[in-house]
């Protein structure tokens, strides 16, 4: 299964020192263009790759973000997956010619972002594209020499980033005491917000209810001597404003194999235009678990047509949605609400695991009779493959 993986998170810890600028690009955009319904690179499009290699050797330090698209042809679930496609060939084009992962990202958008207007085939070719921006390397102002401690000045706080996008606020004396002759590695957080991270992490995925999650993250925090701090200290990130308008993010706690909400833990938020700050308390080392409830007011059945099936799972990224199914006799069900670029990722038996896009759940429409579905959907040995 091919899925995103970006590691929000770093180990470095740099105390705030000032505003850094944001990335700005270096270079003009690259476009790849793809024929219809394919994600083969053309020899014209390679020309352009080889083109971007040499004009990067003049480039010390830079980050290449890939973006996959689609023109309008299809439905939403295909053009997606034929976007990451795109992507991907791009990504493994150039990780093949040696340019190294650390500096390259990738998203998709399917036919959501055309460059053109799709009136025509001369204008829709122009969508098939995989756009390449060449970014800056953000910069970070390092840390000054450490402060002179002086009695009685314990009273403040101090704001420290550990990673993109996140932050973590403590007593400024708790800080200096831990991190004298240690600045880079007295405390570590990561954030994992992506489907792999999120998959490999072991964590609970459920309520007891049988409802999932939308991910605000992850959070795993390590502070030097893994003791807890003394005075109150709190984790901050950012999410897209528009992405998590609806999501209502909260603490979260295990319980045996589900998820359920940690009352003693009060999650704040921040709103801005574009972005939501995302403030959660921590006193010790550990993990916290920040998402909400996806909502159950739609019922999805599948029934298992090849007896090799050990879970299903209705997924989405931008943001990141995970709703497992619950196996009632012959049929997993899934209660959901309706998941905007909604995929099946089936888990097999072998541990093997398969993305199937052309089953579309936002489709479903229920009969008369209550709690029942128009059509059950069954997956087959061809959903497999």
């Amino acid at each position: 299964m091919a899925l995103i993986t970006l590691l929000l998170a770093g180990t470095a810890v740099f105390a705030q020192t000032g505003k850094s600028k944001p990335p700005k690009e270096i270079a003009p955009a690259v476009q790849i263009y793809f024929d219809l319904n394919k994600s083969k690179l053309k020899k014209s499009e390679i020309a352009k790759l080889e083109k971007l290699l040499l004009d990067l050797k003049s480039k010390s330090e830079y980050r290449i973000l890939l973006t996959g698209h689609t023109d309008s042809l299809g439905n939403d679930a295909y053009n997606l997956e034929l976007s990451a496609s795109r992507v991907d060939e791009v990504y493994d084009w150039l990780r093949t010619a040696g340019v190294d992962s650390v500096v390259l990202r990738k998203n998709y958008y399917g036919r959501s972002r055309p460059r053109e207007g799709n009136a025509d085939e001369e204008k829709r070719s122009k969508n098939r594209r995989v756009e390449i921006t060449i970014y800056e390397k953000e910069k970070v102002v390092p840390p000054p020499a450490p402060p002179v401690v002086v009695k009685d000045t314990c009273g403040r706080d101090t704001m420290v980033f550990v990673g993109e996008g996140v932050s973590i606020k403590m007593n400024i004396c708790e800080y200096t005491m831990r991190c004298k002759g240690n600045p880079r590695g007295c405390i570590s957080v990561d954030r994992l917000t992506t489907l792999d991270e999120i998959f490999n992490n072991g964590t609970p995925l459920k309520t007891a209810k049988g409802e999932g999650f939308i991910w605000g993250g992850i959070i795993n925090c390590k502070f030097a001597g893994d003791s807890c701090l003394s005075k109150p200290s709190s984790i901050s990130f950012t999410v897209d404003a528009e992405m998590y308008k609806r999501a209502k993010l909260m603490a979260l706690k295990a319980k045996g194999d589900n998820l359920e909400p940690d009352k003693a833990t009060k999650i704040t938020t921040t709103k801005s235009k574009d972005k939501i700050t995302v403030t959660i308390p921590v006193k010790c080392s550990g993990t916290a678990f920040v998402a909400s409830n996806a909502g159950r007011s739609k019922v999805a059945k599948f029934k298992d047509k090849t007896g090799t099936i050990a879970n299903i799972y209705v997924v989405a990224s931008d943001p990141t949605i995970i709703i497992p199914a619950t196996k009632v006799g012959k049929f997993w069900i899934v209660n959901y609400k309706e998941v905007e670029g909604a995929k099946i990722i089936v888990k097999l038996n072998n541990d093997d695991e398969t993305v199937i896009s052309d089953i579309d759940v936002n489709s479903i429409r229920k009969t008369k009779k209550k709690g029942e579905l128009r059509k059950k959907y069954k997956v087959k040995a061809k959903h497999l493959k």
